[in-house]
């Protein structure tokens, strides 16, 4: 009792920790990022529950632990599995010389580009680069704290680059990812195009299968590198993602990315 007291403190400090870390080298506007304060006390809640149970030399019934360590297994498995996929197609290659380029949004600063959002348009701009024919939807409307649409934004990036405006089409309405694919579909003069899905890595399994679910085919999934310290919170957070949206039917888990 007292090895899993001292996990579940170790875990909860290390979560209120990374929390802290967090909002200073980020911020807090990704409402998920509280998800690891809550994880921290309730692990310390626990840790200190059991320290407690052990001074006063009462034994948990074999019965409730060995339900409860079923349980925590199978949320492991789980979560593991559903991490495994996740990591395994952000690492996927798209064809060459596809017709459209679909670039998920993300949050901007005023008119900037946040990191992870650079790193989406530096992988598209090096696809745009080797394959010229390709025209590039660039997806995300304004939410709270932007200036401007994210779209706007994307496609300054991108011209300042060097990539011609003219095969830029803006798509600036949508607020998720599953309004991103939705609207950019409606920009495109053919539902059967071959079609390359950039966004980051971590997002690659759960944009591509969105668009499987909204019926583009041929779609292909190119996925950006992540910051490392984001890491951590945007993929916990996918798994939570990929979880809902299979749930609620908004993505199919057929056909290759």
């Amino acid at each position: 009792m007292t090895v899993v007291a001292g996990i579940l403190l170790t875990a909860g400090i290390c979560s209120i920790v990374y929390f802290g870390a967090y909002a200073i080298l980020v911020d807090l506007t990704n409402t998920f990022t509280w998800f690891w304060l809550a994880l921290g006390i309730l692990c310390i809640l626990a840790g200190a529950g059991l320290i407690w149970l052990h001074l006063r030399r009462y034994v948990i019934p074999v019965g409730v632990r060995r339900t409860l360590g079923v349980l925590a297994g199978l949320g492991i498995l789980c979560f593991l599995v559903t991490e495994g996929v996740i990591v395994g197609y952000g690492r996927s290659k798209p064809v060459q010389d596809a017709e459209y380029m679909i670039v998920l949004g993300a949050r901007i600063r005023g008119s900037k580009v946040t990191a992870n959002l650079a790193r989406r348009l530096d992988t598209a701009y090096q696809y745009l680069e080797e394959n010229p024919e390709t025209k590039a939807i660039l997806s995300g409307g304004q939410g709270t704290g932007e200036d401007i649409a994210e779209a706007e934004a994307m496609a300054a990036y991108l011209e300042d680059k060097g990539i011609a405006r003219e095969r830029m089409i803006l798509e600036d309405q949508s607020v998720n990812t599953y309004e991103n694919i939705k609207y950019s579909r409606e920009k495109m003069e053919s539902q059967n195009a071959t079609v390359v899905l950039v966004t980051n890595d971590f997002h690659v399994f759960r944009g591509t299968h969105i668009a499987k679910k909204q019926g583009l085919s041929r779609v292909y999934g190119l996925g950006a590198p992540t910051k490392w310290y984001t890491v951590p919170n945007m993929y916990v957070r996918e798994a939570f993602a990929v979880w809902k949206y299979t749930v609620c039917g908004q993505m199919s888990l057929t056909g290759n990315a």
